[in-house]
């Protein structure tokens, strides 16, 4: 953890200040925060779906202390509940260096219109803040009904004031966030407000952004409250009031329009600095991985101090601004953003018509860093895609906001400065920092779940064994193969990538000879009981948005996609087919042949007399020089040969060649065998490759706004490398693809790009 102090004194008064107060924050500060962290990001193809479909995603996992995807985290859970909250579904992901990607099948049982989608994992649940993935999926069919909104109009609206700093101070300037949402959570804007003191007098007006947002500064007078009133569409008036403000305290405000400096306002009153006159305050600016601390001492003749901060002394992202009084207790808090090229990136993909049903789409990265990033390409005028965070503000804001925030994908647009402004003012009417400086101080987090690598596998044979055997363990799907020693029981397979539904298969090996053995088995993880939060789970009522007029759905729905998988382990078997020649085949389970023969003595009987031999292949590698690899090798073990006149000439005549393929050891193990076989409960999902659902028409409104056109879970540049894929463009006009990544040094990528067909 990087200290960078510096001090600012304000005033004409210093006074000593405990080193040892600044040490006791520091240092709970630095423990709060040493261990990992990891949030969680999905890129998902889509948001909404037919029932019959497959939610394909791309998991991203950010170390929090770093900034980058974390080198160790395996194990993620990837939960489906429905609209109550009770669990559907739940698989566990294989992560790998902070990547990994799955799919879930929308089948018979999903019946309802809503389900949410939480990603976690066990070690997070040792911290006191939620830094779960989040996200609502819909399902449309052609039952989906439209609601009425039943309750009381004015109850449908959240309309909020928001003092910056958390209260009023009494005959002070003071700064006041706004906020309004109508019934579907989104921002309502207003043209008009006006704001009224008690007396009804008009003291000014105001307006709110697209988003239901904006700030007004007010001088706030003692023992008053002040109504700001706004005139829905209808005729209806909605109306906010400001708390009452205290007599005393001190409030901050904070400036973040200056291309240079970040300005702080501590803001008191007369009544505030007589009592304040000569006590030394703290404030300390921190993103849970670094903090800086400026001091300043209250002078009675003073009631606004302004710190203007170098900008180059904040940090990239979001930075917690708090300040402390002469007893170290948190009076004020406030978040603000420092924007920063080393936190983005971007892709330009060049598009070609590879066929006229076909794009090629080339990514070029010209930088030292890997990047590793997935894209969902829909048509261009889908309504399927409304993630609730997309990659840059799962990881800039999310891990320091409480809170739901509104319209991710503008927010991080730099071009204008008003995104700027848009983004100070959700921090200001939504920016609760997530973390509470009571657990800080004392409430620090306890190791009680483990950090998960694999899943453990325990058996136990309640059947005796002899010194003289062993138990076998294999799994073609999972390419496993363990001896198990008679001492070694029960035995525990550590860390293990097991895969759910797959089977393995226990065995008594004794004198080459395989017989049943039926264990008891135990896991260690491959579950996670989970739940979502009572905030997760919305008892909106929601118009339905689906109004297509020629809605056809899936033919047969579910029951007509058929799963495409891709084993998880590669086969290894050497693939039987010799490179040249026409040779014959001998299939070693189908022929007669001496056992007891050995691979050399087979050779020899097979060559015709005088006849040299110009290659003898054992699993596609050359021998011919290496004869003794062959010696021990006996016919049992060959599972094919082929053979016969070369192309080659040795000495000027024809010459024989031998391509010779055994048993792989498990191949070995399963050819004399009887075994226990056992389907596996629990394990790592399997990853599909991606197939395009079976759509009744690519024409009609139905697969326009809701269907899917392709999916590229993994999309990786190299350093200074260049990449193409090919897609289907499904005789859309124009594609609509959203690319979701991040690069090895941390920077973040979300773009939203047409690609056009013609």
């Amino acid at each position: 953890m990087t200290k960078n102090i510096l001090i600012i004194l304000f005033g004409t008064l210093i006074i000593p200040y405990s080193i040892f107060a600044q040490i006791k924050i520091d240092s709970s500060y630095v423990k709060y925060f040493e261990n990992t962290r990891e949030v969680p990001f999905l890129h998902f193809n889509k948001t909404s779906f037919l029932r019959g479909e497959e939610i394909w995603f791309k998991a991203y996992i950010q170390e929090q202390n770093t900034q980058k995807l974390h080198p160790t985290t395996s194990n993620l859970y990837v939960s489906i509940f429905n609209k109550n909250g009770t669990l559907k579904d739940q698989q566990l992901i294989h992560i790998k260096n902070g990547l990994g990607h799955g799919s879930v099948l929308l089948d018979s049982t999903y019946t309802e219109q809503y389900y949410h989608i939480k990603a976690s994992t066990r070690w997070m649940k040792n911290f006191n803040e939620d830094n779960a993935f989040y996200q609502k999926i819909k399902i449309i069919s052609k039952n989906d009904k439209k609601y009425s909104v039943v309750q009381n109009e004015k109850d449908a609206f959240e309309y909020k004031l928001f003092p910056e700093g958390g209260h009023l101070i009494a005959n002070a300037i003071n700064s006041i966030g706004i906020l309004i949402k109508d019934k579907n959570n989104k921002g309502l804007k207003i043209e008009k407000g006006i704001i009224r003191d008690q007396q009804d007098n008009v003291i000014r007006q105001f307006t709110t952004n697209e988003l239901g947002m904006n700030s007004v500064r007010l001088f706030v007078k003692e023992n008053e409250i002040y109504r700001f009133s706004i005139l829905l569409s209808n005729g209806k008036e909605l109306n906010a009031y400001t708390p009452k403000p205290d007599s005393k305290g001190i409030t901050l405000n904070v400036v973040n329009k200056n291309s240079d400096k970040v300005a702080l306002h501590v803001i008191s009153n007369k009544n505030t600095v007589r009592e304040l006159h000569g006590k030394r305050y703290r404030i300390m600016i921190h993103n849970t991985r670094k903090f800086r601390n400026f001091y300043f001492s209250f002078n009675h003749t003073k009631q606004n101090y302004f710190l203007p901060i170098p900008k180059e002394e904040l940090f990239p992202g979001i930075n917690i601004v708090t300040v402390f009084n002469e007893e170290d207790q948190p009076i004020t808090e406030r978040l603000t953003y420092l924007h920063s090229e080393e936190l983005f990136h971007e892709l330009k993909p060049i598009v070609k018509k590879a066929s006229p049903d076909s794009l090629k789409i080339t990514f070029t990265n010209p930088t030292k860093d890997v990047i590793y990033s997935s894209a969902s390409f829909l048509p261009s005028t889908t309504k399927a895609y409304n993630p609730q965070n997309n990659i840059m503000s799962a990881f800039i804001l999310k891990p320091y906001i409480k809170g739901e925030i509104e319209d991710v994908h503008s927010l991080f647009d730099q071009k204008k400065d008003s995104k700027l402004r848009r983004l100070d003012l959700l921090l200001l009417t939504q920016g609760w920092s997530k973390y509470k400086w009571n657990n800080i101080f004392n409430n620090p987090s306890k190791t009680i779940f483990p950090f998960e690598n694999g899943i453990d596998l325990t058996a136990k044979f309640n059947s005796s064994i002899s010194s003289k055997q062993s138990i076998l363990l294999f799994s073609k799907e999972n390419n496993l193969l363990h001896t198990i020693q008679p001492n070694e029981n029960p035995w525990t397979f550590k860390n293990s990538f097991i895969k759910k539904k797959s089977t393995i298969e226990f065995g008594v090996n004794k004198d080459d000879r395989i017989t049943r053995i039926a264990p008891a088995l135990s896991f260690s993880g491959g579950t996670l009981l989970d739940r979502l939060n009572k905030e997760q789970v919305s008892n909106e009522v929601f118009v339905n948005e689906f109004e297509t007029s020629n809605f056809k759905p899936l033919k047969g729905e579910y029951e007509t996609l058929n799963e495409v998988e891709v084993r998880g382990i590669k086969d290894k078997n050497v693939k039987e087919d010799p490179e040249i020649g026409v040779y014959r085949k001998i299939d070693m389970e189908k022929a007669i042949t001496n056992s007891g023969m050995d691979l050399i003595e087979f050779i020899i009987s097979k060559t015709p007399p005088f006849k040299p031999i110009s290659r003898v292949e054992l699993n596609g590698r050359n021998v011919i020089r290496e004869p003794w690899l062959l010696k021990g090798v006996y016919l049992d073990q060959v599972k094919s040969v082929h053979y016969g006149t070369d192309i080659q000439v040795v000495l000027g005549q024809p010459a024989y060649a031998f391509f010779i393929f055994t048993y792989s050891n498990i191949e070995m193990v399963r050819k004399n065998s009887s075994t226990s076989k056992i389907k596996m409960p629990v394990g790592f999902a399997t990853e599909k490759e991606y197939y395009s659902p079976k759509y009744p028409s690519l024409s009609n409104d139905t697969f326009k706004q809701y269907g899917a056109i392709f999916w590229k879970p993994k999309i990786e540049l190299g350093s200074e490398t260049i990449s193409s894929i090919t897609i289907p463009i499904s005789i859309q006009r124009n594609v609509t693809t959203y690319i979701e990544g991040i690069t090895s040094s941390g920077k973040l990528i979300s773009q939203k790009v047409i690609l056009k067909t013609d």
